[in-house]
């Protein structure tokens, strides 16, 4: 969209009415203040400024011209803002031609199962009966409506005899797991006599579902969509693009386990959460979180098996930076039973009461269920802490080599901790300095470049993302910068890079002020060509055959050659070029 005509609906549109849409305002002097939408607060600190026609938070750093604050408040494209905000200004603009998504089909495709599901959960005898039971677990129309909760018919193909008499491709059906076909030609719907939950990307289309069995017989209680072209399973989260706004306004994310702690949750006025969908946490769950938060409440079942998770999910999530605490539901519940045995109120106190930070949680966890008068249990108590504090700065390893020395009965000078950098992919330190040194050179540069590429060109980003794992980055930095980038194109037609630059964290500004920008290349201007953008790829493909490669060797040596599998791989990566 032209900056002038950007300037044109910013001018247009009173900063003063626009806000007040959204927050109560009460004029002092020049200004006008109200409580922050974007944040919980008590003391008022959004300040509007009719002279300046900007908006402005001093305790979250929010706001900005109409246009930026419409699109955050509603949670919608730049484009989309600008256009709604024309509209209202009376200003006839040309509607962004929006680039046509390979996939377009298969999301209306899903929409329209979602709808059918819907339907029949209101609609037909068997689904009737499914509202009865979400009636039993109190969950109303209103939370069914927000969840946009359906049901399978248990007829073996009614999905399947809808969608072909819309017209749609049974092709189509089959590639995103809706139906299957038999050995005799014939079609069935995946799901049957379900509770169907739909699951939605970060732009809110629906991608896949998971249905709930309602027969107590049925050994298999949750059956998910399979992985297609637009479900990733491991790069999603169940209630994520719903809970955004939230998410933003309480700057944190609660993270449970499954759909009915989401629900129950969001009953009990807890509306920022979502849910790994029953899986274990993965490092682009993790990395997905960190774009919009952070800060980060785990809230996993308090069994064994929810607080296992809870350990490998805390390793991931300080991978990514994201402060960390961890809410242990008391006797060994999930938040659903919690909150259908105690109450909503009871609940609410459990976040302040039994959250702890990752280092308490560790502690408890590794202290849990040992005989510290048993010799082989006191070994392995104190090498889980110390291996814990491996890891920590000085002020936490003193705090818990006293407090393990205390429970232990000894001395705190007994413990040694041998300090150890945090632990990531094995990479380029795996290597010889001088040939480090070099590769790193090689293969930086080439995620720079294509970083160059993707911010110049929305059409060489969807190239990079379709040919490189999000993992693929080896740098950090560079590796968040593209996501970001990713996910401002979804939003955005172009990048407009001020306002790009603008949305980084103080690391991710300096490193393209001081690295991207000083580039020769941004600084001519010049284009990459296809030749030297496929070499890039490949470079960076390389980079991670190296590192796996290394890691490989290194595990083979630990075990003196001895496995067969690790053996046959590191064969295959010699040969990869």
């Amino acid at each position: 969209m032209d900056h002038k005509l950007i300037e044109e609906i910013n001018e247009k549109t009173p900063i003063v009415e626009l806000v007040s849409e959204f927050v109560t305002l009460q004029k002092t002097g020049k200004n006008f203040r109200g409580l922050c939408p974007f944040h919980q607060e008590k003391t008022p600190s959004f300040f509007v400024s009719p002279e300046k026609n900007i908006c402005k938070c001093y305790g979250c750093g929010e706001g900005g011209a109409p246009i930026n604050f419409y699109r955050k408040i509603k949670n919608i494209s730049f484009d989309q803002a600008a256009e709604e905000l024309a509209e209202k200004a009376g200003i006839k603009i040309q509607k962004t031609v929006r680039q046509k998504d390979p996939y377009e089909s298969f999301y209306k495709l899903m929409a329209e199962a979602k709808e059918f599901y819907k339907f029949n959960l209101k609609n037909s005898q068997k689904g009737q009966e499914a509202h009865k039971y979400l009636s039993k677990r109190e969950i109303s129309d209103d939370i069914i409506d927000h969840f946009e909760i359906g049901y399978a018919p248990s007829h073996s193909d009614v999905l399947y005899q809808m969608l072909n008499d819309k017209g749609y491709q049974v092709s189509d059906m089959i590639k995103l797991g809706l139906v299957k076909q038999k050995d005799d030609g014939s079609y069935y719907d995946l799901f049957s006599d379900r509770l169907i939950f739909p699951i939605t990307n970060p732009k809110g289309l629906v991608v896949g579902f998971s249905g709930r069995t309602l027969n107590p017989k049925e050994t298999i209680k949750y059956i998910n969509s399979p992985e297609t072209v637009i479900f990733k399973k491991g790069q999603l989260l169940y209630h994520f693009n719903e809970a955004l706004s939230e998410i933003r306004k309480n700057k944190q994310i609660v993270l449970y386990e499954g759909f009915f702690d989401v629900i129950s949750s969001y009953k009990a006025g807890i509306k920022h959460g979502v849910a790994t969908m029953g899986t274990a946490l993965t490092i682009d769950q993790a990395k997905l979180i960190k774009q919009f938060t952070d800060s980060i409440v785990v809230a996993y079942d308090g069994d064994q098996a929810g607080q296992s998770a809870t350990l490998k999910a805390i390793d991931l999530l300080e991978k990514v930076r994201l402060k960390t605490e961890i809410l242990t539901i008391p006797e060994k519940m999930d938040p659903d039973e919690f909150i259908k045995a105690y109450g909503v109120e009871k609940y609410e106190t459990l976040f302040g009461e039994y959250t702890s930070d990752p280092y308490q949680f560790k502690y408890q966890y590794f202290k849990r269920g040992k005989d510290l008068s048993n010799a082989n249990d006191i070994t392995a108590f104190k090498n889980n802490i110390l291996d814990m504090l491996a890891y920590a700065d000085p002020s936490i390893q003193n705090i818990y080599k006293n407090r393990l020395a205390a429970d232990l009965k000894v001395s705190p000078d007994a413990f040694e901790i041998k300090v150890r950098k945090q632990p990531t992919l094995p990479h380029k330190e795996s290597l010889p300095e001088k040939q480090r040194t070099r590769i790193s050179n090689k293969y930086e540069k080439a995620e720079r470049y294509l970083i160059y590429a993707m911010l110049r060109s929305r059409i060489d980003a969807n190239h990079i993302q379709a040919r490189l794992k999000m993992s693929d980055f080896v740098d950090q930095v560079q590796s968040t910068i593209r996501l970001l980038i990713d996910s401002y194109y979804k939003d955005h037609q172009e990048l407009d890079v001020e306002e790009f630059v603008d949305g980084l964290n103080n690391e991710q500004r300096e490193y393209a002020e001081n690295t991207l920008f000083k580039d020769i290349l941004w600084e001519r201007n010049e284009t990459i060509d296809s030749i030297e953008f496929d070499h890039y790829i490949t470079l960076v493909k390389q980079a991670n055959y190296m590192r796996r490669k290394v890691y490989v060797r290194a595990q083979l040596e630990k075990e003196e050659y001895k496995n067969p599998i690790l053996m046959e791989e590191l064969t295959i990566l010699t040969k990869m070029k």
